[in-house]
């Protein structure tokens, strides 16, 4: 798999799913995409409408993306941005298994914060583990997904991975 794509932002350390997406929407707004018109507005009001301009846009970030609450509409507001992928530092486990589980790729990337720029086109190879920045022409390599996730991936996430599968069984 081969993502390609321009940084549209460069998050800062800690940035939690209440910075994401605002706790007081969760309730009063059940479509995706007229949530995601509030993605990031706390700390970044104009997100959503560059997102807009942008073909594949990227999110970069420090450490610890994602942290706070377990709310599932933190990464689909970000995938009904049309962002390819996010590419941090590090990742809350809980929001990490959310993105994956609705097929946003994430990719876990030491120092990357502090090696690119908004504005930077990229293209990441996830099955060799290779990012390269193509506006600066370096390349940075991170451990490449499990094949397992790559496969959640390719079907879309979970559900329509089981759904190809034939569901699941459970077991006696």
């Amino acid at each position: 798999m081969i993502i390609k794509g321009q940084i549209i932002r460069v998050f800062p350390k800690d940035t939690n799913t209440d910075e994401i997406i605002a706790g007081k929407y969760k309730y009063d707004e059940l479509d995706i995409k007229k949530l995601a018109s509030h993605a990031f507005e706390s700390i970044d009001p104009d997100f959503y409408e560059d997102s807009q301009k942008i073909k594949k846009p990227i999110i970069v970030a420090d450490s610890n993306f994602g942290c706070g609450s377990s709310r599932e509409q933190a990464p689909l507001v970000i995938k009904a941005c049309n962002v390819s992928c996010i590419i941090a530092e590090s990742f809350a486990r809980i929001f990490y298994r959310n993105c994956f589980n609705i097929g946003l790729p994430l990719i876990e990337c030491r120092d990357i914060s502090h090696k690119v720029h908004q504005g930077d086109e990229l293209e990441v190879e996830v099955d060799l583990g290779i990012i390269r920045n193509i506006t600066n022409s370096k390349e940075y390599k991170f451990k490449p997904i499990p094949k397992f996730m790559q496969d959640l991936l390719n079907a879309g996430g979970l559900m329509p991975y089981l759904n190809a599968k034939g569901g699941f069984s459970e077991q006696e």
